[in-house]
């Protein structure tokens, strides 16, 4: 018996299998070169899109993401399963590509060995238990797909031969070990705990060696058989995303999440959106590839909630299996493959971006086929139509007299901006505050905060509806002629900051105008103005104005924009304010139901998504619920009515709250 412990390599194997073994190892590997250049070659056949600026920071994200696992591990069982299954299998990768270094190159080129004494004993326990893990993960997998089936997930077939090939690949390479210590009894063999365990198990049922070296030679060849065809699989199969997803994080949006693509030239265009699945770009069709479908997307969409057509994971899955079809490039994607009832149902809120651990953009991909209907065929809903041409002809959705946009400040002195008049702010009021007689409440208290406070400001009389919902129906042509109209009218203004009341408001202002010439300002949310106010201690609320108050988190505030602490200061400040956390909350809060267009579109569902965050909010037992966004303010207000909860349930904004405590 060796008395240094040392890797032995090819034990009990004869020069013909060693042979063999290398040769599948090299057909393998080519076979999984040329099934992964056939998928690049059908990215590459998108349009183009620029995906490869900041590269360190695309590199960092991987590293964080990929093979630190951080968005997997964000929700417990699913990510644990899949880490453990994950890390698993990365070290044992490693393994085997150490144990080749050590005896092709360390032994032949340099007469050394990696693969001795401490270092590996340590190697030994560290692939043991890596192999554990990687059996738990799958049984967890097993467990969840097969037994507690969630609807999210699909039982199928094909996911139990990708599970069952792993285990296989697992349980042999355990087999093996056993076999060998069991056969040679070196003095170290406890270092490989899990081969140690079955190989004294197999001793004591009387094992020889004889019969031990056979198994050893035959699980061999059956791991190393398993081992090439799943390497020659991967990019043919489900495995696919073992490839697509990291490279999907390398290439993911960087910019603002609530950011959507300009369509460049605009009137020089021939065709608008996307029709069929040639119009993607390389990226988008990477996306398709790299989802995994785990169902998160479908988890968390609050569309699919309230029972609507719209599951963000079978949108995604009908457009991966269109572009492998043979006629993919060319089949049509509106109508049979995916409805308009699925398209118009988005709200837009980004839920399924936040939680999808591939970073697929699955609402750009709705926008860019709802662009298709609005502008190639002119196919919006009946409401949406004419909330559109209301915008367009007077600057509003309501389709209201322009002249009584500054009829909310009637009674208050509110400085209307002069270009020979510089300001500290300009305040965007928003279409909602100088219209609706219950958000106009919220702009005069903003404009009580900040006379109290000092704060130099005015508003613009020019200013008009700056087209969000247009560019989130698809309606690209009516949000690019309101912002030019806009960001002209601006720029005859001296201000330093533009101050929004409406989160829509603000992530156009902030993330989408910059995408036009002079469109670049520096915009802030109101309560992130109210926090600094307060932290400057340029404003005191005096006086109870609260109960207990739970924050509704507005999704373009909080998980499109990252605010979410603004708001919270603000409420915590008043005097009486007992803040409460709802059970779903900042980038896992819920939708109010009214983005993306859907406070003027009717969509068939079985319950209504405001009225299921209205009923969450009152169970949570919040005497107040305090939003920072009109249209939360509005579907909430709907929503305690249809659930009759407006004696139980207070409705207030947070500047509201804030200016109800100041003497």
């Amino acid at each position: 018996m060796a008395e240094i412990p040392i890797r032995e390599t090819f034990w009990n194997i004869p020069p013909w299998a060693v042979v063999a073994v290398y040769a599948g190892g090299l057909a393998a590997l080519a076979l999984f070169a040329w099934g992964t250049w056939r998928r690049v070659r059908l990215w590459r056949e998108g349009g183009p899109e620029m995906r490869w600026d900041r590269p360190a920071e695309r590199l960092g994200r991987v590293v964080r993401e990929v093979l630190l696992q951080t968005r997997i591990l964000s929700q417990s069982y699913p990510g644990v399963m899949h880490a453990a299954m994950f890390w698993g299998f990365l070290a044992l990768f490693t393994g085997t590509a150490l144990a080749t270094i050590d005896w092709e190159i360390a032994r032949l080129l340099f007469d050394a060995r990696l693969l001795k004494g401490p270092f590996y004993l340590a190697f030994e326990v560290t692939l043991d238990l890596f192999g554990l893990f990687l059996l738990v993960g799958l049984g967890m997998a097993c467990w969840r797909r097969f037994v507690r089936r969630p609807a999210r997930l699909e039982p199928a077939g094909r996911f139990a031969y990708a599970l069952a090939m792993l285990f296989a690949i697992a349980l042999t390479g355990f087999l093996i070990e056993a076999c060998r210590l069991a056969a040679t009894q070196p003095w170290w063999g406890p270092w490989s705990p899990a081969g140690w365990a079955i190989g004294q198990g197999l001793t004591a049922a009387g094992a020889t060696e004889g019969v031990l070296r056979g198994a050893h030679f035959g699980l061999w060849l059956a791991h190393a058989a398993l081992v090439f065809a799943f390497i020659a699989l991967v990019p043919h199969t489900y495995f696919a995303h073992l490839v697509a997803t990291p490279l999907n994080i390398f290439f993911a949006k960087l910019g603002p999440r609530g950011a959507l693509a300009k369509i460049e030239n605009l009137e020089e265009q021939e065709t608008f959106g996307v029709a069929e699945l040639g119009q993607f770009s390389w990226k988008r069709r990477l996306d398709f590839d790299a989802c995994t479908e785990c169902g998160r997307c479908h988890d968390v969409c609050c569309s699919q909630l309230s029972g609507s057509a719209l599951s963000p994971k079978r949108v995604i899955g009908k457009l991966k299996r269109t572009m492998h079809a043979p006629d993919g490039a060319t089949r049509p994607l509106h109508g049979e493959l995916i409805s308009p009832q699925e398209l118009w149902a988005c709200t837009t809120c980004m839920a399924c971006v936040q939680e999808c651990p591939a970073r697929i953009d699955i609402v750009d991909t709705i926008v860019d086929l709802r662009r298709h209907l609005a502008l190639a065929e002119g196919a919006f809903p009946s409401s949406a139509a004419v909330t559109l041409q209301n915008i367009q002809r007077l600057g509003n959705p309501w389709g209201l007299d322009p002249a009584d946009r500054l009829k909310w400040a009637a009674g208050l002195e509110v400085p209307v901006l002069a270009p020979e008049q510089p300001v500290e702010y300009l305040y965007w009021v928003g279409c909602s505050a100088a219209y609706d007689t219950r958000n106009q409440k919220i702009a005069r208290a903003l404009v009580k905060i900040l006379e109290r406070a000092g704060v130099s400001f005015g508003v613009m009389a020019e200013e008009r509806c700056h087209g969000e919902v247009g560019r989130r129906l698809g309606e690209e042509y009516l949000y690019q002629t309101a912002a030019g109209e806009n960001i002209a009218n601006l720029r005859k203004y001296a201000f330093r900051r533009i101050v929004t009341h409406c989160p829509h408001c603000f992530n156009t202002l902030r993330n989408e105008y910059p995408q036009f010439e002079g469109g670049r300002f520096e915009v802030v949310h109101h309560s992130e103005l109210i926090a600094d106010l307060l932290g400057a201690g340029r404003i005191r609320p005096t006086l109870p104005a609260a109960r207990t108050v739970a924050f509704h988190d507005p999704c373009y505030l909080g998980r499109q924009n990252g605010v979410f602490e603004a708001p919270r200061a603000s409420l915590a400040a008043v005097p009486g304010a007992s803040m409460l956390e709802l059970p779903r909350n900042r980038a896992r809060g819920v939708c109010c139901g009214g983005g993306g267009g859907q406070s003027w579109l009717e969509v068939e569902a079985r319950k209504r998504i405001n009225v299921i965050r209205t009923e969450e909010i009152v169970a949570s037992g919040a005497q107040t619920v305090a939003v920072g966004c009109p249209f939360c303010l509005a579907m909430l207000d709907a929503g305690r009515k249809a659930v009759g909860a407006e004696d139980q349930l207070h409705l207030k904004a947070d500047a509201e709250l804030v200016a109800a405590g100041l003497e």
